[in-house]
């Protein structure tokens, strides 16, 4: 019975694994949130392998069908398969939110560093500019710089990634500010360590949760974003299978075939609301103040 007892000690690594854990899945709706991103990564992944028929196949014989056994979701205008360009755009949605949120991360991350750790001047000039962006909407700042850009999956991720840019500049200033004048920052001062040094060392490893949770959060933004560009005609080029591009699409056949709209609108509408969730658990988990709260 001790030796029993024994092995079912863990480890300080394995205790804080298992609190993570159980804060993060504490509830109902994240399970179900992190079960709807898992299917929808997996679609992303193996498109290929999941579409029944190839999404820009045209059936000009079956266009504008209900659901059916021989098609789930029903065709489209042009008689493509609605599941299959489900599928194919959930590759396009969850890229965009991805490398969108890993540009605005790192160009964010390094001016907010730069901002806080030199202060005086350069901290002015970046800071007025970041809050000059959070002004304006995102979405007319989104078709801003789009129209600049132009069309195209490349330019729609770096139009998404530099509109959320000011959110990861303004955290980690936040957190630079709070940590600078530690006694650790001050001894690799002393010890001679660069500027720059000290602060990739020893003040950016104190940005990344943080940031990290932010991120997690801004996948859902950066989806429902590009959405909204694909619906404004500014989004990713026709035939590639975009989500807020079916829904432009559908828009004009609402009234008699309502669902080749409200489909795609359901799975934008799932998978920004499952990052939100998840987001919000990552937050609790990675913030001792805010564990049992709900």
């Amino acid at each position: 019975m001790k030796k029993e007892k024994e092995a079912k000690v863990l480890t300080p690594a394995q205790e804080r694994r298992k609190q993570f854990l159980d804060t993060f899945f504490a509830t109902t709706p994240v399970r179900i949130g992190f079960g709807i991103i898992t299917v929808m990564v997996f679609c992303a992944i193996f498109a290929p392998l999941a579409a029944p028929y190839d999404p820009y196949a045209q059936d000009l014989t079956n266009m504008l069908k209900g659901m059916s056994g021989t098609h789930i979701f029903g065709t489209d205008a042009l008689g493509r398969d609605l599941l299959s360009r489900i599928i194919y755009g959930a590759r396009a949605s969850l890229s965009v939110g991805l490398v969108s949120t890993l540009i605005a991360g790192s160009i964010g991350i390094s001016l907010g560093l730069i901002a806080g750790y030199l202060g005086k001047w350069v901290d002015a000039v970046i800071m007025r500019v970041m809050d000059a962006m959070m002004s304006i909407p995102v979405v007319i700042l989104a078709l801003f710089i789009g129209s600049i850009l132009g069309k195209g999956l490349g330019n729609i991720m770096l139009c998404i990634g530099i509109v959320m840019m000011p959110g990861y500049a303004r955290m980690t200033r936040g957190q630079v500010l709070s940590v600078k004048q530690l006694d650790y920052v001050t001894a690799g001062k002393i010890s001679g360590a660069t500027r720059m040094k000290n602060a990739v060392k020893h003040i950016l490893p104190n940005c990344i949760a943080p940031n990290l949770v932010l991120a997690t959060m801004n996948l859902g933004t950066a989806i429902l974003t590009e959405a909204g560009l694909s619906y404004l005609g500014m989004g990713i080029n026709p035939p590639t299978a975009s989500w807020g591009a079916m829904v432009s699409d559908g828009y004009r056949y609402l009234q008699d075939t309502p669902h080749i709209a409200l489909i795609p609108g359901i799975f934008i509408i799932l998978t920004v609301w499952a990052f939100n969730v998840c987001g919000d658990a990552l937050r609790d988990a990675t913030d001792p103040r805010l564990r049992g709260t709900r």
